[in-house]
């Protein structure tokens, strides 16, 4: 059987697009667009049980770079108004994270860097910070780090740029017993296939983290993905666990795997020791049953309290397919439907969803002046809109 063949019998039957709401499962009304942030790309979004939304995005690397310039947003009054946070000087650098932020049980936020440098013997440490009011406010640093044995502590990055490091990358979860999981990926020295369009940096694999003394030190739980496939193999993870349905307690992680690749996804039912292999997610957009890959990059990936599984993503421009997207698993991640445009435009192709009230989303993404692939120096804008679901 081929990848496809076997990754449509795991998937199962979809039903159609959102555009067909005479036969769709769910009503997807999109609200008006609002600019959040101009400037800003890479968004990620955060949302508080006390209500703070919270905004995180980069503006841009700075030549010869190591780190980029970063942006935090955040809003108190249900997201009608934004305020820009900036770090003060004990802050160090500030959070620089793509949606590495949890809030534990007890009401402490954590947001983790998500650049863990080398620092010798395979070792590889960052900054994380608390807050313990709903972000209004943050202290730290304070140091994580973690040990990897098979670590290449030698690698480049999609710019090209040399870069000792691993990626603690957009999930971090808490686990019935208080351990922290966390979603990481970069290179392991077994990793040694180029990728297509830079080949001095391999493909890439994503794995577990596990943390007993609530995020200051990490240990290595297991590779949730590893073969070199598509363009770029397996990166830029995003983790949940189950809350609702037969299932409950499963663990469901989606990866990029390239520029215009589709977006894969695998499961554990033993807290990440062990994971079913790794398949591509498709849909069915046609009323005669034909399936198409649901491609993307950077998904984000979230439950509802009802159970519904919502998942963002966008399209590179590489992928001439542009714009940004959600779509939707009503049975509990087995299958997906109702692949919803959200915009059209050029887009660096990073979301955030965050479900903001019972049947309520608020989805964030950039957009452009231009639909042109081939247009340079692209200014990306940060918009944010409401989304409401409901049965038909």
């Amino acid at each position: 059987m081929t990848r496809r063949g076997f990754a449509a019998a795991l998937v199962g039957p979809l039903t159609l697009h959102a555009a067909d709401t005479s036969k769709s499962a769910l009503r997807v009304e999109l609200g008006p667009e609002q600019l959040i942030a101009a400037g800003v790309r890479w968004p990620y979004l955060f949302q508080a049980r006390e209500g703070t939304t919270v905004l995180l995005g980069l503006i841009e690397f700075p030549p010869g770079g190591k780190y980029p310039i970063h942006y935090t947003a955040r809003s108190f009054d249900g997201r009608k108004t934004w305020q820009e946070w900036k770090p003060g000087p004990a802050h160090g650098r500030g959070p620089v994270t793509e949606g590495s932020t949890v809030q534990l049980r007890d009401g402490r936020i954590l947001v983790f860097d998500v650049h863990a440098e080398h620092v010798g013997g395979k070792r590889f440490e960052a900054s994380f910070w608390t807050s313990n009011n709903a972000f209004r406010t943050l202290e730290g640093p304070r140091k994580y780090g973690f040990v990897l044995p098979e670590a290449e502590v030698n690698s480049f990055d999609d710019r090209g740029e040399p870069i000792s490091r691993m990626y603690l990358r957009r999930s971090v979860i808490e686990l019935k017993n208080g351990d922290l999981l966390a979603t990481a990926y970069g290179h392991f020295e077994a990793d040694k296939s180029p990728v297509e369009y830079m080949p001095k940096m391999y493909k890439m694999r994503s794995f577990l983290l596990r943390s007993g003394d609530q995020g200051k030190t990490w240990t290595y739980v297991s590779t949730i993905a590893s073969d070199p496939v598509e363009q770029e193999g397996f990166g830029e993870p995003v983790l949940l666990q189950l809350r609702h349905g037969p299932n409950a307690g499963r663990l469901i992680c989606q990866m990029r795997t390239g520029r215009e690749n589709p977006i894969y996804q695998c499961e554990s039912d033993d807290e990440g020791k062990t994971w079913t292999n790794a398949y591509a997610l498709l849909w069915t957009y046609s009323r005669f049953g034909r399936q198409r890959d649901i491609a993307g990059t950077d998904p984000d990936l979230i439950e509802m309290g009802d159970g519904t599984l919502v998942m963002s993503f966008g399209h590179k421009p590489d992928y001439r397919e542009h714009g940004n997207y959600l779509a939707f698993s009503l049975d509990h991640g087995k299958s997906w439907t109702q692949v919803t445009q959200i915009s059209s435009t050029i887009t660096s192709a990073y979301t955030g969803v965050r479900e903001t009230s019972p049947g309520e989303l608020f989805v964030v993404y950039t957009t452009s002046k231009t639909n042109r692939e081939d247009a340079g120096g692209v200014k990306y804008i940060t918009m944010g809109r409401g989304v409401r679901l409901s049965k038909p």
